[in-house]
């Protein structure tokens, strides 16, 4: 049996970009600029106001608040991303959906994550599920000369999917869990799709499809 879910929104409400931006306030003080904090929240606030999309938000700041961190080696974004995940992504899970998880991996079920977020942070969570026999799928990170340089492209919407099979072949996606109308593509590939606190376009999907409701 294999299960895949989405991971922000849908088995978290923590955020990697402010658990990032946290461990450099504290940890790299000189390195965290005055307003920053003030700044990211103003620019969320434009998404919400539907002035800017939510996709390029994230790329832009995911990109942004790796930027702050003062001379990354493997130690410390090894620290950085154990910090996402215990001070943020875990502390504020979603227990309903995380215990459902949990409860299909107890029963043998292979566990994929698969977020834009990430990655070491995404396995690093799905680690917290099951030592074995899971695995987590985000956007690669990559430890270079110049820094830390994250892909191109996140790994979001319709790139869920393709990095998902990519991974699995044409094995059978046995239950999906995604929040937003951009988890669809994922869980319409499944034989049983799981809509968790859904957005109004999702809801709406998953009311017309017959979708169980995680509230």
């Amino acid at each position: 049996m294999l299960v895949a879910s989405d991971l922000n929104g849908t088995l978290t409400t923590g955020s990697p970009i402010l658990a990032v931006a946290h461990w450099v306030k504290k940890n790299q003080p000189d390195s965290y600029p005055a307003g920053f904090a003030i700044s990211l929240f103003a620019s969320y606030v434009q998404v919400k106001l539907g002035l800017k999309k939510i996709d390029t938000w994230g790329d832009v700041n995911m990109r942004r608040v790796l930027n702050l961190i003062s001379e990354p080696n493997q130690e410390i974004l090894d620290l950085i991303m154990d910090s996402v995940v215990e001070d943020e992504l875990w502390l504020k899970r979603r227990d309903k959906a995380v215990k459902l998880l949990q409860e299909y991996h107890q029963n043998g079920a292979k566990i994929i994550i698969i977020s834009a977020a990430y990655e070491p942070a995404v396995q690093k969570f799905a680690a917290k599920i099951g030592q074995e026999n899971t695995h987590g799928i985000g956007t690669p990170l990559t430890l270079t000369d110049s820094g830390l340089v994250l892909a191109k492209t996140l790994t979001s919407r319709e790139i869920k999917l393709d990095r998902l099979r990519a991974l699995i072949g044409d094995q059978r996606i046995d239950v999906a869990l995604g929040d937003t109308f951009a988890d669809i593509p994922l869980l319409e590939e499944a034989t049983k799709a799981i809509a968790v606190f859904p957005d109004t376009v999702l809801r709406q999907k998953a009311i017309n499809r017959d979708w169980e409701i995680i509230e």
